[in-house]
């Protein structure tokens, strides 16, 4: 699952990276020796940023990636990973190279360079410097960016050069100066810190980067003039937007919409043709000039922050107690911190398979032996119940304060009252996995693996396609903004994306999974029942994170 870098820092900025408490990410570092005081954390990044190659001779072996001559790409490529992080400034600037080959050759080029990176450490670095804010880091962050590990550290990069860019109403010159970089990632960042920082002094130059000849950058500043700011003129800019760049580009822009929409919201999503992207753009064009006297960007900070804490829900098997005693099974649902250790946990005696932490302490969780879904406190204790009729197999907390049941039979919606307000019978008992959309629209998945999405009014059907056989009846799927889906193949061991329309777009491997879920940095969450672990891999299917489970795990989210 690849995802381009010009892309994917947007995520920095819509969705903020794990926050996670500063005795934590202290804790970490003073485990493996590293100092924690301001200028030992800009050392750490100075240590690691390195004078880049001739821009010349990088320029060269990158045109010679996509030569006619094998043997010419093979020694460029060998040339440049001699060079290591010293080229990574080059290759970055090449990533949106017109030719296949270049970009192909480029990305495998930088993955071989930074295998061998700290991207947890470097993290937490990020995030310790923007706590701190020791003087001169707004220098230090912008030279060390274009040689972070990953789409993670860039974007915790992203947020400290935030908290650090303006001093006493003031843009630091070096955040200044990058404003007209000739990298794009560095113009993007500049920009975005300056808005959120607050540095209006600067808006002007900035505002006049909403035409500035890369759209990602164009993208980047929009959203930050928009979210922070909150100045409408940047609007049309991310919707005109929507008909240039792909969908992995574009959700920040697209959920920065659906934020602003509320329930009027245009039924249609971006999908993954020219075609589909126009008609989006189009129809929030005209939604634009129809609400534009009625848009409120302070809906815009309603979005919480993510905290980096992760939910199991798990069924215990061979619980082993004291003095070797075999203790009785039991269902149960925890939440850890960033350090895997448990924050709070409690005990479902009626088989606990689906949970989702709602509010700021509170659990929906899906009985199955109970025939119930119920809300409680972080103690277990009971605040609400729900009798559904029928076994749940999945909850989902709504915006608006409503519960979404999945059965086998049936999807059901309930709001506060325990008034029904939407239910969708299967007579054939076959539903596995289903969500609720932002927009309205419902989806859900059948055992043998047809995939059917219908309006939620009307629930007239809109799309049908196949994804493969679930055999696993406990899980998850997740919906994209795009309107593709991430599938968790048990059988063929391996997690699958589908675009809207259907067409399989990326996969990677991870043995039998059954949930799975999409985060905001890119990277994508894996529930596996039967090896008892959770695993976080990034967009190449890499395993970047993983938790051993105690039992069997239905399911997993992050928050």
């Amino acid at each position: 699952m690849k995802r381009t870098l010009l892309g994917g820092i947007l995520l920095a900025f819509v969705s903020p990276c794990w926050a996670q408490a500063p005795d934590t990410d202290a804790k970490l570092l003073q485990s493996i020796g590293l100092k924690t005081d301001g200028p030992s954390l800009l050392e750490y990044f100075k240590q690691r940023t390195f004078k880049e190659a001739n821009p010349g001779e990088v320029a060269k072996l990158i045109t010679m990636l996509g030569d006619d001559s094998f043997h010419k790409r093979e020694k460029a490529q060998k040339d440049l990973l001699q060079l290591g992080q010293t080229a990574l400034v080059g290759l970055k600037l090449a990533e949106n190279n017109p030719d296949t080959e270049v970009r192909s050759r480029v990305v495998e080029i930088r993955a071989l360079i930074q295998a061998k990176v700290e991207p947890t450490i470097q993290a937490a670095t990020a995030r310790l410097i923007g706590v701190s804010k020791p003087a001169g880091a707004a220098d230090v962050v912008l030279a060390y960016l274009p040689f972070a590990a990953d789409q993670h550290v860039i974007d915790e990069l992203c947020n400290a050069l935030s908290a650090v860019a303006v001093r006493n109403g003031k843009g630091e010159e070096a955040v200044i100066k990058s404003l007209t970089d000739p990298l794009p990632l560095k113009r993007m960042a500049a920009a975005e810190a300056l808005v959120r920082g607050q540095a209006k002094d600067q808006y002007p130059t900035i505002r006049k980067m909403l035409a500035d000849p890369e759209p990602p950058v164009r993208l980047r500043v929009a959203l930050a003039l928009a979210s922070s700011a909150k100045e409408k003129e940047a609007l049309p800019v991310l919707v005109e937007l929507m008909a240039v760049l792909n969908p992995d580009q574009l959700w920040p822009a697209e959920e920065l919409l659906l934020r602003l929409a509320g329930t009027d919201v245009p039924a249609v999503s971006l999908g993954d043709s020219p075609e589909t992207r126009k008609k989006c753009r189009d129809a929030w064009s005209a939604w634009l000039t129809k609400n534009n006297d009625k848009i409120d960007l302070a809906k815009l900070d309603q979005v919480q922050s993510l905290l980096g804490f992760t939910l199991v829900v798990q069924h215990n098997l061979n619980r082993i107690g004291p003095g070797g005693v075999r203790m009785p099974q039991k269902g149960e649902v925890l939440e850890l911190d960033a350090l895997k250790r448990p924050r709070w946990r409690f005990d479902v005696p009626t088989y606990p398979v689906d949970a989702q932490v709602i509010r700021q302490d509170r659990v929906l969780v899906a009985e199955y032996h109970g025939q119930r879904v119920s809300e409680r406190d972080f103690t277990g204790k009971v605040l609400w119940e729900q009798g559904v009729g029928g076994n749940p197999i999945g909850v989902q907390g709504l915006p608006n304060d409503h519960v979404f049941v999945v059965m086998q039979n049936r999807l059901v919606e309930y709001d506060r009252n325990h008034k029904e307000v939407f239910s969708h019978n299967r007579p054939n008992h076959d539903i596995f996995r289903a969500r609720k959309v932002r927009n309205g629209d419902v989806v859900y998945v059948t055992n043998a693996g047809l995939f059917t999405r219908m309006e939620g009014a009307t629930q007239k059907v809109i799309k049908t396609f196949h994804v493969g056989n679930i055999p696993v009846l406990f899980g998850s799927i997740d919906i994209l903004p795009s309107g593709g889906v991430i599938i968790p193949d048990f059988q063929q061991n391996r997690v699958v994306e589908f675009d809207a329309e259907g067409k399989q777009v990326a996969q990677f491997h991870v043995q039998w999974p059954n949930s799975v879920m999409r985060l905001p940095n890119g990277n994508t969450l894996v529930g596996s029942q039967n090896t008892r672990r959770v695993i976080e891999f990034d967009r190449n299917g890499q395993e970047v994170w993983n938790y051993n489970a105690e039992g069997m795990v239905f399911n997993t989210r992050k928050r």
